[in-house]
């Protein structure tokens, strides 16, 4: 047309507008284009014509912007190029379909070959289009001829497709270790894949084991990690830095071992009626009754409906597969990394046992509010029959509680909704010892210590994948909302250092003098969150307070931190409070931070695990290591074991977080940023640009 909407951006001082900082504000405004040449406004990547110009590296843009970046990426992602290069980072903008002649055979080793067995005086990307395989081919190169142990961040939001390319890079990380390959001109191939070693093949097949246990289908995306996963690619290098041919590489990919974060339990006994709970529930329910018969006879015939914690669903298929056939390629892999027979039975009755602690149903006891009893005496006697333990024992340990002081214990009554969520609670707890179950089987299938020169070399040098829950804000955005926005702040603030230093180590190798830039970080979002009177201390605070709630948390909150910039408040709402994340404005709901936040079963369902047959429930949960004191040699004061802030979710969450943290600076860190560009998941589409 001939009108235009712009956005004029408004600068708090020259600074800002010269710097990286951005227009905090602005307003819109309408232009008529007949007063410009060709009709185009001015600053806009165009040839003479007026039409859009597409570039691989967006470096190379003409007019270097916000409006400039995104135009190029939709131009390229309806031309059916999902990867954008700037300078070291590559986006991939999910194209919602498969772009089969992108992933051959010939593509994988053309990028090898290019990147990492072919010598180059000049940057080997010239001419490349980019692609995920730029990162794996340079990744591998830096640890195979560098020396140096590396890592690539997968980030983005949900659905962006950040588990996908995980797992192309990890395959090309298995291809590209194999070493210089010929291609076919006259086939245009290099033939069919080398068959790979059988505990490479084991890691490469395993990877996607965890997404039957881990993933779900939700609004956005149809196999959604609903955890965190850093994958250590372990490589026997004995090249020597500097001294190594590129024509051969003595680098060989040993073994993985995976770490994992967060898991989403209340998922397992809740979902949104668009979602769906874990997949692995969804498959065994929908296996032949004679095969998820031998595990339970009591699943046959079951469907869905039959389970309380599962129930109906819309979603078909994930990733073009039914849940029966899924299951069929789940216990395929299994029995490959050791879980099949007597160990296979174990994990699908432990599943069982979670999906049959939904169906339990509670009353009050003889007409007493303050006391409960198991109404459903079938499903409760099938419970107490896969477990292994007796029905009072199951009924006693849900409906009563046992209280300890100095001189005594004695049993309370539950009421009602409390032995539903004691239930609920057994049925989470369960389902995290499974999860951490499968990740450690797979561990020992896969790691390198183990399987690898007959369990002789201790020492490899390391390629880390980090494929990590991206940035979420819902409507209603909960404690586990919280601590996923707070890894995603932790990864901003490594990303913001790394892409800073690279420019300045750049301009000191050429000598150039570099003045100070001014950029936006998230320190104050940071020290909001894990702040010496941050909300981590308030809510932990409160998870300590024999009283402590949900209100007086975000009471304390605000007061301690009202002078912060990134904290926001609703005046109609005391049970919210709200960040300005670097990804933008999320309002949380604090109904059941404290609740969510405390990591402590009761007693007596602890013991009725212990009771249990099924080594996997009876496992006591083994606690992450606590991190490396700072300083002097001396050992931190022990705290006391009133003190309950080690034994939160938050607490160990940070722990681990900074375990990550410490582990991913030790390493040459490159980055693949994940773009979802609709959410209605179709191909060719790029919503909110014209």
């Amino acid at each position: 047309g001939d009108k235009a909407i712009v956005f004029v951006p408004e600068f708090k001082d020259e600074q800002s507008m010269m710097g990286c900082a951005g227009a905090k504000k602005g307003e819109e405004g309408m232009v008529n284009l007949k007063d410009y040449t060709a009709h185009v406004l001015p600053l806009q990547n165009v040839d003479h014509n007026g039409n859009i110009q597409e570039f691989a590296d967006m470096v190379k843009l003409p007019y270097l912007h916000e409006a400039g970046i995104l135009y190029n990426m939709k131009k390229r992602h309806i031309m059916g190029k999902p990867y954008t290069r700037t300078g070291d980072i590559v986006i991939a903008v999910n194209p919602f379909q498969w772009f089969t002649d992108l992933y051959t055979e010939n593509k994988r080793t053309h990028y090898s070959n290019k990147l990492v067995w072919e010598p180059s005086e000049q940057d080997p990307r010239d001419g490349l289009e980019p692609h995920v395989y730029e990162v794996s081919a340079l990744a591998y190169k830096g640890l195979a001829f560098g020396g140096i142990d590396q890592s690539i961040l997968v980030s983005g939001e949900s659905g962006a497709g950040k588990t996908e390319t995980v797992k192309i890079a990890m395959n090309h990380m298995a291809s590209v270790q194999q070493g210089p390959r010929k291609i076919d001109i006259l086939n245009g191939d290099s033939g069919a894949p080398l068959a790979l070693d059988a505990v490479v093949q084991r890691v490469v097949d395993s990877n996607p084991l965890l997404e039957a246990f881990g993933n779900a289908s939700t609004r956005r995306n149809d196999n959604s990690s609903r955890f965190g996963k850093y994958l250590q690619l372990q490589f026997d290098n004995k090249n020597k830095p500097g001294l190594a041919s590129v024509s051969n590489s003595n680098c060989k990919l040993a073994g993985s071992k995976c770490e994992v974060y967060l898991l989403e339990k209340n998922r397992v006994t809740e979902h949104d009626e668009k979602e769906r709970t874990y997949h692995i529930f969804y498959q065994l329910i929908a296996a032949p009754d004679a095969v998820k018969g031998k595990f339970w006879p009591k699943l046959k015939g079951t469907t869905r409906d039959s389970f309380k914690y599962v129930g109906p669903s819309a979603t078909k298929k994930v990733e073009g597969l039914s849940d029966d056939e899924h299951f069929e390629h789940t216990v395929k892999i299994l029995a490959m990394v050791g879980i099949k027979d007597e160990k296979l039975d174990m994990l699908m009755r432990a599943i069982s046992i979670v999906l049959q602690s939904g169906n339990l149903t509670f009353g009050a006891q003889g007409g007493d509010k303050d006391k409960s009893e198991i109404r459903s005496e079938t499903e409760a006697a099938d419970l107490a029959d896969l477990m292994g333990v007796s029905r009072q024992d199951l009924s006693l340990a849900f409906t009563e509680r046992t209280m300890k002081t100095n001189n005594e214990i004695y049993k309370v009554p539950l009421k009602e909704s409390a032995a539903k969520d004691s239930a609920d609670a057994f049925a989470k707890e369960v389902y995290g010892k499974i999860f951490l179950w499968v990740v450690k089987e797979i561990n020992s299938a896969t790691c390198a210590e183990d399987n690898y020169n007959d369990g002789t070399q201790t020492d490899f040098g390391i390629v880390g994948m980090l494929d990590i829950f991206g940035f979420e804000s819902f409507v209603r955005n909960r404690f586990e909302q919280l601590c996923i926005n707070y890894a995603n702040e932790k990864l901003q603030q490594k990303f913001t250092e790394d892409v800073f230093r690279a420019v300045q180590l750049e301009y000191e190798a050429e000598g150039i003098a570099l003045a100070e830039i001014s950029y936006d970080d998230n320190t104050d979002v940071l020290d909001l969150i894990e702040g010496r009177t941050g909300l981590l201390a308030m809510l932990n605070e409160e998870c300590i307070r024999p009283k402590g709630s949900d209100f007086d948390f975000v009471q304390k909150a605000l007061g301690q931190n009202k002078n912060s910039p990134c904290l926001l408040t609703n005046k109609t709402d005391r049970m919210s409070f709200g960040i300005h994340h670097y990804a933008g404005k999320v309002m949380y709901d604090a109904e059941g931070f404290v609740s969510s936040n405390q990591d402590m079963l009761p007693t007596d369902l602890e013991d009725l695990m212990y009771k249990a047959d099924n080594l996997i429930v009876a496992k006591k949960t083994e606690e992450p290591a606590p991190a490396p004191s700072s300083g002097s040699g001396r050992s931190a004061p022990k705290r006391q074991k009133s003190n309950l802030v080690g034994a939160t979710v938050w607490g160990k969450y940070k722990v681990q977080l900074a375990s990550l943290m410490g582990s991913l600076r030790k390493t040459s860190s490159r980055y693949i940023r994940c773009v979802k560009p609709n959410m209605k998941k179709k191909p060719v589409l790029m919503e909110h640009i014209p």
